[in-house]
């Protein structure tokens, strides 16, 4: 019993924690200044304070380090080491911009460590593409990518009011619940992990929803990537050693299926940029956030229809496992792309009209 209710526990410890710490944020932002400063890419027309990243990680270290247990799986102070790193990083970026290649050497090196000196890789590949144990060194290397894939996409999705917390929180659910249920030390220390990080962002939603009062800037999507990639790739792993009635035959794509939209966009996006002759990582206003906003839809009505199309991934993700596990991530793929390319054809269509 005393492991659920540490799982609670985290859970309303982080809410309060982070309730408490974000208008701290706000106050002192607006007086030194400390705000996103509008442009051409961003949705917003005003000033508003940028570091809700540090509210949203100060509810969640606190919360997550009383009641996690350490002994019980030792690589979670390797995690730990590389997310403060992550946060100081999105600090720095948030108030004085670091260039593209700090901030990616800043992220390898995190991750690297975590990888490295944690042990946290994926060592199987389930039989998808006829794969299944994988060496070290591809081991550590593939990880390392999935690890950057999973940041870069979730600070991309981050561009309007609510919906990179909403989807976070979401995919955190699901996560979760299957910890839970695996019901390991290992899956109830993930379960607290995940719940503190659920009720931090449940607070920091209080103030963004629109309009927004606080943004969670580079801070926040960066360390949320890569919270979610930790989740992923240890719910691939622990999945490889249960052996209950709740184990999932292709959890790699369980796991893609959990994060297909900011997935999702992050390829639909890179191959329009590649097909223009322009490098995949040139700033735009191409996501499906942006183009739903232009279409009419307000930041919250957006969030919402993009949280629901997760949830329905989710579903089918989980619904599919009895099926090829290729036939299956094709197909979350497919969905989740034909998902963030409905603005695009929506738009093509209106263009056509009227001509």
């Amino acid at each position: 019993m005393i492991p659920y209710i540490n799982i609670l526990s985290a859970f309303f410890t982080a809410f309060i924690i982070t309730h408490i710490v974000i208008p701290i944020i706000i106050n002192i932002s607006v007086n030194k200044n400390l705000v996103a400063q509008p442009n051409e890419r961003t949705s917003h027309t005003s000033l508003v304070p940028n570091l809700g990243g540090m509210g949203i990680f100060i509810g969640f270290i606190l919360s997550f380090t009383l009641f996690s247990n350490f002994e019980s799986f030792p690589s979670l102070q390797y995690f730990l080491f590389a997310m403060i790193l992550i946060f100081f990083l999105g600090i720095k970026d948030d108030i004085t911009a670091l260039s593209a290649s700090t901030k990616f050497l800043g992220l390898l090196v995190a991750v690297g460590i975590l990888v490295v000196l944690g042990d946290v890789r994926i060592s199987s590949f389930y039989g998808i593409l006829g794969i299944y144990d994988i060496g070290y060194w591809p081991s550590v290397l593939l990880t390392i990518l999935v690890f950057m894939t999973i940041i870069n996409a979730v600070n991309l999705i981050d561009g309007i009011d609510g919906l990179c917390a909403i989807l976070t929180i979401i995919s955190s659910v699901a996560f979760s619940f299957w910890f839970i249920l695996e019901g390991s030390e290992v899956g109830i220390q993930l379960a607290i992990l995940s719940a503190a990080i659920i009720g931090s962002l449940l607070a920091f939603l209080r103030f963004n929803v629109s309009p927004a009062k606080i943004f969670m800037g580079d801070t926040g999507s960066l360390m949320l990537g890569y919270i979610l990639a930790f989740m992923a790739v240890m719910f691939i792993e622990v999945n490889a050693t249960y052996h209950g009635i709740f184990k999932l035959r292709y959890s790699p794509v369980a796991a893609i299926g959990f994060l297909a939209i900011p997935l999702a966009d992050m390829l639909k996006v890179f191959l329009i940029r590649i097909l223009r002759g322009q490098s995949p990582f040139s700033p735009d206003k191409r996501h499906v956030h942006h183009l739903l906003v232009d279409l009419g839809l307000t930041h919250m009505q957006a969030s919402f229809l993009l949280s629901l199309a997760s949830i329905i991934l989710i579903g089918i993700s989980i619904a599919l496992q009895r099926y090829s596990g290729k036939l299956t991530s094709i197909l979350i793929l497919l969905v989740g792309f034909f998902v963030v390319c409905i603005p695009n054809f929506i738009n093509h269509f209106k263009g056509i009209k009227s001509k």
